[in-house]
């Protein structure tokens, strides 16, 4: 059933009612302007609904809004307050109230519970003395939330007169580091991105490029993704922990390049392809001749070469590939 199927008029109101009580049903029935729903009304109408079988729920009229709250108001429009309601899991009909108060839709309805969400005493409420006289029972639902419509619109009144801030400019870069992640800055561990260990000397590394000048990103096969071994949450999930462990140091990432796709699938950002390294100059707005890449492996230093940047090899050491450790290589970078 569609959000449009669930508002009805007073007389399918009468039909619904009567089906419901031939099946045994407990109505319960609430009223309001909803005009901006906020987290409250959320909270009030599920709890409503848990207390009854069916809810039904009264929209008060443009009409009425103008007579008893405001004549500016409502912001919005009868038809659209009762479909945003009417969208709702919780609501199983919506009706118009077009009177300031629900007492006679109340009697011509008796349904078993009247709920309202407030922190005032059942009492209190002016239609609570029929609703007894007919055998009905009215519960007061406490608010979980401080949010009120008002407070919502005296929100939006002050944003709007506040003018939004000029931002600063952004610093120019020094140049552009772009850094492999496993076996380069952390521990390779296969195809299990939860295990994030950071290795020696990469926050010393990282800490004396950022120092100079230099914006640091992340250019990473992760073909785990592509052939099925863990999925994007899981990647992220893992990044959260690296981010985390370098932002304690003082250390910012810019951005996180990644290549999800597996050595079968042909894309041009899987290293030795430049795809990620060209992508980030690009968004970064820093030319070749100034982006540095480190990295653990010879398709690192393939890609670097491809895309024209510097590359400097961490990895294992070999009579072909003399390696550097990380803090040397950020050091070489730095002093030029």
């Amino acid at each position: 059933m569609t959000a449009a199927d669930k508002i009805l008029t007073l007389a399918q109101v009468d039909a619904w009612v009567e089906a419901e009580r031939a099946t045994g049903h407990r109505i319960g029935f609430t009223c309001g302007a909803f005009d901006v729903m906020h987290a409250g009304h959320a909270h009030y109408l599920g709890e409503a609904r848990a207390l009854c079988d069916g809810l039904l729920v009264a929209v008060n009229s443009d009409e009425s809004i103008q007579r008893y709250k405001n004549p500016l108001r409502p912001v919005n429009p009868w038809k659209e307050r009762a479909f945003v309601v009417a969208s709702l899991a919780s609501c199983d009909r919506v009706t118009m109230l077009d009177e300031d108060r629900p007492l006679s839709l109340l009697v011509r309805w008796k349904p078993e519970l009247y709920l309202k969400g407030g922190d005032y005493a059942s009492s209190s409420l002016r239609s609570a003395s029929a609703v007894a006289a007919y055998g009905g029972r009215t519960v007061v639902i406490p608010a979980e939330f401080g949010s009120s419509t008002t407070a919502m619109f005296e929100r939006i009144q002050a944003l709007a007169v506040h003018a939004a801030p000029e931002r600063a400019p952004a610093a120019e870069p020094r140049g552009l580091v772009l850094l492999d992640r496993d076996g380069t800055l952390i521990r390779d561990a296969g195809f299990d991105p939860s295990q994030v260990e950071l290795l020696p000397g990469v926050i010393e590394a990282l800490r004396m490029l950022q120092s100079a000048g230099f914006r640091l990103c992340l250019v990473t096969n992760q073909q785990g993704i592509g052939i099925g071994y863990f999925g994007y949450r899981d990647f992220v999930e893992g990044n959260r922990k690296l981010l985390r462990a370098l932002g304690e140091a003082g250390i910012a990432i810019a951005k996180i390049y990644f290549c999800p796709h597996s050595m079968g699938e042909h894309c041009t950002c899987r290293k030795p392809a430049p795809g990620m390294i060209v992508r980030a100059l690009r968004d970064q707005n820093v030319p070749p001749d100034r982006c540095f890449v480190i990295g653990d492996s010879v398709q690192d230093m393939e890609a670097a070469q491809s895309a024209g940047c510097h590359g400097l090899y961490v990895g294992p050491s070999g009579p072909a590939c003399p390696s550097l450790a990380i803090v040397e290589a950020a050091r070489r970078i730095v002093e030029g």
